[in-house]
């Protein structure tokens, strides 16, 4: 079952993954033998309680961890052959990343924002500039491309940390709590536009929630618990 377009090519498959992390003479396992696969226009959500694993598995899929043991391949590349340059490289082209804290830039403007990952990749500034500004129009931002963080609403917030997400085209939005710091109203705003954008321009988006309202709008509704994944009804209660 997919999002807004009907795609079976796998963007990322996961296969066996563990996680664990050794603190003097304890090991803890984090993760346990996680099998995953995410397809071209997937809409997903994976929730699950604290200290269950979500956000281990976030950082995995990012590309901000690797994995202990186990196969993680991103777009047909697996990441064990990686070096870290090669691996940020890849992060940047493929990933965008929405926060629940929205992580913009004070210093700079809502455009100034967007534009960043274009930047990082050596786009060239006019031309980041003009589909920053194309991405911001898009997402109901366009009249407040020069305002600050500090003269938007948390929503508006919201739109420009999608925006910024958006801008490098990545294969996958990756989006972590994208809700979680906002009053009802505005979450529920933030919903409807990834929705869109799902649905309209074939996005591929994971949301990492705890909010069971945000998991049933998802296609596909993922659990992880002590360290496993569940897929629809196939999860214990949490």
């Amino acid at each position: 079952m997919t999002g807004g377009m009907t795609a079976e090519r796998v963007m990322l498959r996961l296969a066996g993954v563990t996680r664990s992390f050794r603190i003097g003479p304890v090991t803890t396992e984090v993760l346990r033998g996680i099998d995953l696969e995410v397809r071209a226009g997937d809409l997903m959500s994976i929730m699950g309680p604290s200290g269950s694993g979500k956000t281990t598995l976030m950082n995995l899929i990012g590309l901000l961890d690797r994995p202990s043991a186990g196969s993680h391949v991103l777009e047909g590349r697996d990441i064990a052959g990686l070096g870290d340059d090669a691996l940020s490289s890849l992060r940047n082209e493929c990933i965008g990343f929405v926060f629940q804290s929205f992580h913009l830039l004070s210093r700079l403007t809502a455009l100034e924002n967007v534009c960043l990952p274009l930047v990082y990749r050596g786009v060239r500034r006019a031309v980041a500039m003009r589909r920053a500004e194309a991405l911001l129009e898009q997402v109901g931002m366009g009249e407040r491309l020069h305002h600050g963080p500090d003269q938007l609403s948390g929503g508006q917030k919201q739109r420009v940390a999608i925006a910024r997400a958006l801008v490098g085209e990545p294969a996958l939005l990756l989006a972590d709590e994208p809700t979680g710091a906002l009053d009802a109203d505005t979450a529920g705003e933030v919903m409807a536009l990834l929705l869109r954008l799902n649905q309209e321009r074939g996005v591929t988006i994971l949301i990492i929630t705890h909010d069971p309202a945000v998991a049933r709008q998802c296609a596909r509704r993922v659990r992880i618990r002590d360290g496993r994944l569940f897929e629809g009804g196939t999860a214990p209660p949490l």
